[in-house]
């Protein structure tokens, strides 16, 4: 094994612990040989195992570190390269800010283990909001499921049924709207919702039915926002130019970040983090709370 063939094995274009940990479980769930019934699933999947265990070494990152939550048994890690807890896992790093994610992702880790008609008949019968949570993971992600073609086709049919009464508004605030926590006046049969734009998806009661609302942030092409609210802004800079102006200046809508030259490293890629300077995370519970803030984070190359 080689830095370059683990890196191809995982499909890891730029190698950080998190690019690491998000590869390894995705690609073990994808060729997982209980599941994936393949020749040469086997031999994959221990590639995988190869290049995961060569890079963690290469990071000098502990993998032998437990991401199982104890809040089942069954989730131990009695065997941590078994296709549950590797799910289980991949789980908890996918299902974020949900009310009842826990319920949630032990759902989806029945429906996973369970045949496809008894998995639909779970679906059939839980609560809709927490089956279109889990018909957008399954839809998604379908290489780390296994289900056939024929159980999508039923839960895109389940699904059809469950929502054909409600509404779907897709909102696209800007840089600034999240930074200065604004809210939408939204305004259905005389009744008015206030909608946080810094949350993903809300939803309303109405009459009956339920007004489903997504904001997709409308960013440059630099910048991304993950799950947790993170805002990362990719740059590139000459070496030049920061030791001439002694700082290397950020835009991101009306705000401007200035990192000193004396913070980076003489080397092509860095990150620089700055802790709870984002946009506010998200609260589920009490959904206009702004009292915690997420990072921003700085990708820099260095030309």
């Amino acid at each position: 094994m080689n830095y370059e063939k683990a890196c191809k094995t995982l499909n890891i274009k730029e190698l950080t612990i998190e690019s690491l940990k998000k590869q390894y479980r995705f690609n073990a769930l994808k060729y997982h040989p209980d599941k994936n019934k393949s020749p040469d699933a086997s031999i994959k999947f221990q590639e995988i195992q190869e290049s995961y265990e060569y890079l963690s070494d290469y990071l000098e990152y502990d993998n032998s570190e437990n991401e199982y939550e104890d809040e089942d048994e069954e989730f131990s890690e009695s065997n941590k390269n078994s296709y549950r807890n590797i799910l289980f896992s991949f789980l908890n790093n996918i299902v974020v800010n949900e009310k009842g994610d826990s319920i949630l992702k032990l759902i989806i880790h029945r429906i996973s283990n369970s045949c496809e008609i008894k998995a639909i008949e779970i679906l059939e019968k839980i609560d809709k909001n927490i089956t279109i949570k889990i018909y957008e993971v399954l839809k998604r992600n379908r290489e780390v499921f296994h289900f056939s073609p024929e159980f999508y086709d039923k839960l895109e049919a389940l699904f059809k049924e469950k929502v054909k009464d409600d509404e779907y508004i897709i909102l696209n605030p800007n840089i600034d709207d999240l930074f200065e926590n604004n809210l939408y006046k939204l305004k259905i049969n005389e009744i008015t919702y206030l909608v946080p734009l810094w949350h993903d998806e809300l939803i309303y009661d109405n009459s009956g039915s339920d007004i489903y609302v997504k904001c997709r942030p409308v960013l440059e092409e630099n910048v991304t926002i993950d799950n947790k609210n993170n805002i990362t802004v990719m740059i590139k800079y000459n070496i030049t130019d920061i030791w001439k102006n002694k700082c290397v200046t950020v835009n991101l809508g009306k705000k401007t970040l200035t990192i000193d030259a004396e913070k980076l490293f003489i080397r092509e890629h860095q990150k620089i983090v700055l802790e709870k300077q984002g946009i506010s995370r998200i609260n589920t519970i009490n959904t206009l709370d702004v009292s915690r803030k997420s990072d921003i984070i700085i990708d820099i190359t260095i030309l």
